[in-house]
């Protein structure tokens, strides 16, 4: 017997109002001005506003919408959505080590970042794998800051307190272009390994775009 096909299968798991109720649920668990604080984020007038990537969000746990501040008409994305309602259920408000490793070597890593779940490192090869200079300057319109590392190397608060890291070896005669992501090792504080999936792709996302 063949299955029906999904004509809207591509529109699934695509934006934040799509997503599921107990990610709102867990959320709600938590006292709102604790679940803020933890995630560095704050809690006004019934709104959280948390920073994600350089950018604030505004999440309505009364109406389950989240949206930029400033661009109310800007749809935000499922994966946006789903880090941001991750860290809110689940940061314990641990800063930051400084020490950077590879979402592989977060404990259970190893096995989850394989397949559907590879980290995105092709895009951000590709994208400037031949202009290491564009990836400075977008990191750098993101709030972040370039390091000392690799060819390439910038780092980017993907939130308050987890950073992000991008590792670029650029192209030459002999090799294609290579990037690693890196990120802090307390990320666990405050997400499962599927919310920084999600972040490190909202992170790429962010870094091919033109402004």
């Amino acid at each position: 017997m063949s299955l029906p096909v999904d004509t809207n299968r591509d529109e699934l798991f695509r934006w934040a109002d799509q997503l599921p109720s107990p990610l709102w649920d867990d959320v709600a668990e938590r006292p709102s001005a604790h679940a803020a604080a933890m995630v560095g984020g704050r809690w006004e007038a019934g709104v959280f506003k948390v920073p994600l990537l350089g950018l604030t969000y505004l999440l309505d746990p009364s109406l389950r919408t989240i949206h930029r501040a400033g661009e109310p008409d800007h749809r935000v994305s499922y994966q946006s959505g789903v880090v941001l309602l991750t860290a809110l259920a689940k940061s314990r408000g641990v800063p930051p080590s400084g020490r950077m490793v590879t979402p592989l070597e977060l404990q259970g890593g190893t096995l989850f970042f394989t397949g559907a779940h590879s980290l995105p490192l092709e895009p951000l090869a590709r994208r400037f794998g031949n202009a290491p200079e564009a990836l400075v300057r977008r990191a750098e319109q993101m709030g972040g800051e370039p390091i000392d590392g690799a060819d390439c190397a910038v780092r980017i608060l993907g939130l308050p307190f987890v950073p992000l890291y991008v590792l670029l070896w650029t192209a030459d005669e002999e090799f294609g272009a290579r990037a690693v992501i890196g990120i802090d090792d307390r990320a666990l504080f405050h997400l499962d390994l599927a919310g920084v999936f999600a972040l490190t792709n909202v992170m790429v996302g962010h870094l091919a775009q033109t402004p």
